[in-house]
């Protein structure tokens, strides 16, 4: 015996489902059918260009969702100067006047300029801030490192890249 809920579900579902066909009436679904039985069963090739966007794409989406919280964090980036320098000598991105820039403004411009980096580095880039990103305690002795002028932040992911190998 089917319950209250589970009757009104049923219903529900019908009533969207016969609107939905309506929506579609024109659609010749024996087409369709016949359209996808005709495709090949081979996946076709895609071009080389299109395969490297493709892989590195999540990457460059992964490091303009992490950039900001990891630059949000005092401990690591005690100064504006210290998000510059990690943007220049680790992605290449040159922040101009950042003595005069707000902090938001300069992850904003890095933010920005992280779309337009191509492969190279952004592997090695990707694998070490995704562990500085989920490991609080690697984080913290990097940033005691870091403060303590042990090495720079090329030393930091080139270290963080190791520990991933």
């Amino acid at each position: 015996m089917l319950s209250k809920n589970e009757i009104n579900k049923a219903k529900r579902f019908l009533e969207e489902f016969s609107w939905l066909m309506e929506s579609y009436n024109k659609v010749d679904l024996k087409s369709i059918a016949k359209l996808i039985e005709d495709l090949p069963s081979e996946p076709i090739p895609l071009k080389l260009g299109a395969i490297t966007k493709e892989k590195i794409q999540p990457k460059i989406n992964f490091l303009t969702g992490v950039l900001p919280s990891l630059f949000m964090d005092t401990q690591l980036f005690k100064s504006n100067e210290d998000i510059s320098d990690f943007a220049s000598s680790v992605l290449g991105v040159q922040v101009p006047r950042s003595h005069k820039k707000s902090r938001f403004e300069i992850i904003g411009h890095i933010v920005c300029e992280t779309i337009t980096l191509n492969e190279k580095g952004v592997d090695r880039v990707v694998t070490a801030l995704s562990i500085l990103s989920s490991d609080e305690l690697k984080r913290k002795q990097i940033a005691n490192k870091k403060n303590e002028g042990f090495f720079g932040w090329n030393e930091v992911i080139s270290e963080l890249s190791r520990d991933q190998i």
